[in-house]
């Protein structure tokens, strides 16, 4: 057993099952395998999106092109989740073959190598998919007895957009609303009190904007180990996730009507995903919404038919811009507080706190704090105050590493020239001439917002060697 735990492999093979259990091909006997939807197996795949499209859209099933792009997705979600990158050379870039069923095989043959690429950049692995006819007979569809009753509502939905209860998703929910759009917010139900949070927050914006029509559909999805596997053991850096959020957004926008947008509101800052130190490539983190990204997504939709763009309108957006830009709205500050922009908003519990909360010490809770430097949120709370030195002294290598690299980045930021910010947003991947510029005022923008927020105690701007930036 201890030979097998620390084993390590230069490839491995992925088979999917796509609702019946299929006989592996020769080049395939020895993958691990994922049933998605097949009854009675293990290494199961499952979602609930297919109640999602019969409860809420009226449908049983979607058009077909959409049902291999969800599956795809799951697919890419499952090895992501549970295929672990220690077992790799470099304990990082995981080689992995993935043999998935389809029904349009020659669509998915076509824009096989840019997919591959795609996935690539977004996950920082070597993807390889082949693709094996699915029976048209074989359809990822819902069951239920009774008939599907489509929301009337849907007739006048123009967009859709993702939701995920963070602040960058409730603003664009806001302006979208607030534009005139009627909108199907789409969800992902990670736990049971998130997506209360979710209905809450549209629910106050749906109150301050009456006339818009909205409608929120979530759905889950959760990875369990696949046939074959010993370990049993999952990867927490799942930098796909978002991917599937997409896909399924896609599938809704299909079903809603051709040319119907999809929004995927997050401010470019994070969107860039540039790594905080040297030692963080910003792997962690999702590459969704970096604009080379979109721009391959998009291209790939239009190769199989799809007419849905993809629309990230706070590209070139500060977090902090995002809020000034909404915080005017009828009653934008008085929900504001309910979202959720945290890496591990349960982390709280040991401290007592039951309920999902910022946490106040990680990335995204950081940048959080500087986007809200304007505005006044009498009820914003962390579970911890990070922003001070004392903090930095006392708490855990575990809650004090992002403020301690952020703190680092933002030096490091400050002191170099244009030229040098510049190389460093062009390393992120592929942008035009335009794209760059405009980056280089979201980063120079963002860095002086967190020398702001570190301002509030001077010694964080001493151990900086900043202390003429607050000048």
């Amino acid at each position: 057993m201890n030979s097998w735990k620390n084993f390590t492999v230069n490839e491995m093979d992925i088979w999917i099952n796509k609702c019946i259990n299929e006989e592996r091909t020769t080049s395939f006997q020895d993958s691990l395998i994922f049933n998605i939807g097949v009854p009675g197996c293990g290494g199961v795949v499952a979602s609930d999106i297919r109640t999602g499209w019969h409860n809420l859209l009226g449908y049983t099933k979607v058009p077909e092109v959409c049902e291999d792009l969800f599956i795809i997705a799951l697919s890419v979600f499952a090895v992501d989740k549970r295929v672990p990158r220690s077992k790799f050379p470099d304990a990082w870039t995981r080689t992995v073959r993935v043999n998935i069923p389809v029904l349009e095989i020659e669509k998915w043959e076509a824009v096989k190598p840019e997919l591959e690429k795609m996935l690539s950049f977004l996950s920082g692995d070597i993807w390889s998919f082949s693709f094996r006819p699915a029976s048209p007979e074989n359809r990822y569809q819902d069951f239920h007895k009774r008939e599907p009753h489509r929301n009337e509502v849907l007739n006048q939905i123009n967009a859709v957009s993702l939701f995920s209860g963070g602040m960058d998703s409730y603003c664009g929910a806001y302006e979208l609303l607030s534009q005139g759009n009627n909108v199907v917010f789409v969800g992902f139900k990670e736990y049971d009190r998130l997506k209360d949070i979710q209905a809450d927050l549209l629910d106050g914006i749906q109150a301050a904007v009456p006339n818009a029509k909205s409608l929120l559909f979530r759905f889950t999805a959760k990875a369990y180990a696949p046939v074959g596997d010993m370990l049993r053991r999952s990867e927490n850096t799942s930098r796909s996730r978002s991917f599937l959020f997409l896909c399924a957004a896609i599938c809704v926008a299909e079903l809603i009507g051709d040319h119907t947008p999809v929004y995927i509101p997050e401010n470019g800052f994070i969107g860039l995903n540039l790594p905080m130190t040297s030692g963080r490539k910003g792997s962690c983190s999702t590459r969704t919404t970096h604009p080379y990204f979109l721009r391959m997504f998009n291209t790939i939709l239009a190769n199989i038919g799809l007419n849905h763009e993809i629309i990230n309108p706070y590209a070139f957006k500060t977090k902090r811009e995002i809020v000034q830009d909404n915080q005017r709205r009828p009653g934008f500050l008085a929900n504001a507080h309910k979202t959720i922009s945290c890496s591990h908003p349960r982390n709280g519990r040991w401290q007592g706190v039951t309920q999902p909360q910022n946490c106040g010490y990680c990335y995204p809770c950081l940048i959080r704090q500087s986007s809200l430097l304007d505005a006044n949120l009498p009820l914003e709370h962390y579970v911890y105050n990070a922003i001070s030195y004392d903090y930095i002294l006392h708490a855990t290598n575990s809650t004090r590493s992002d403020i301690v690299d952020l703190l680092s980045s933002v030096a490091l930021a400050k002191k170099s020239t244009d030229e040098e910010l510049i190389a460093r947003i062009r390393r992120t991947g592929n942008l035009s001439p335009e794209e760059t510029i405009s980056f280089l005022h979201v980063y120079k923008e963002t860095i002086n917002d967190l020398v702001e927020l570190f301002s509030r105690d001077p010694e964080l701007i001493r151990i900086m060697g900043l202390l003429d930036a607050t000048d």
